[in-house]
């Protein structure tokens, strides 16, 4: 067999790329089969109970669009994105003043943290409470329990905010 040169080779090239391709497209298109509300398991029965909640078993954390300092909750239009966290803090143990760039829902995983706000005051957060952390309000975090407090921290980035600056204390 004679190949033309380029002619053939894109032909060749061309023809792999087919051979190649259809597994990989029919298995995208069985994925989004599966993945429709029609064709999930118990779809049906969902639709029949006429409750738009999925979920079998929901306890409510949080839900709200003001921090704990009473700003309202403005996400990010450039760059949007979320960095998440655990932050674990020692019996004793506070953190250094500082601010949010960006707003921040933090959930209490377990243990206890006091937290202090400049010109509000101090708020105790106990396991399994959620939260809209304060953003433009300087504050710092102390583990007032006798375990390890562990923190969830979501962070919605973006915007060129930093997640966590660094402030003085307050006077």
């Amino acid at each position: 067999m004679f190949f033309d040169g380029f002619g053939s080779s894109r032909r060749i090239v061309a023809a792999l790329t087919i051979s190649i391709a259809l597994p990989i497209a029919g298995t995208a298109l069985a994925a989004d089969k599966a993945i429709t509300p029609a064709t999930k398991p118990g779809a049906a029965a969902g639709a029949a109970s006429g409750s738009d909640e999925p979920y079998a078993k929901v306890v409510e954390v949080f839900s709200g669009d003001t921090t704990i300092a009473g700003e309202k909750v403005v996400f990010p239009t450039e760059n949007p994105g979320v960095k998440s966290l655990i932050v674990t803090m020692e019996p004793g143990e506070k953190t250094a003043w500082h601010q949010h760039g960006t707003p921040l829902y933090a959930y209490i995983l377990e243990g206890e943290l006091t937290v202090t706000y400049e010109g509000i005051g101090d708020k105790l957060y106990t396991e399994g409470m959620g939260l809209l952390e304060a953003m433009h309000v300087t504050h710092r975090g102390h583990n007032t329990g006798n375990k390890p407090v562990r923190i969830l921290a979501v962070f919605l980035t973006g915007d060129g905010g930093k997640p966590t600056v660094a402030e003085e204390a307050p006077k």
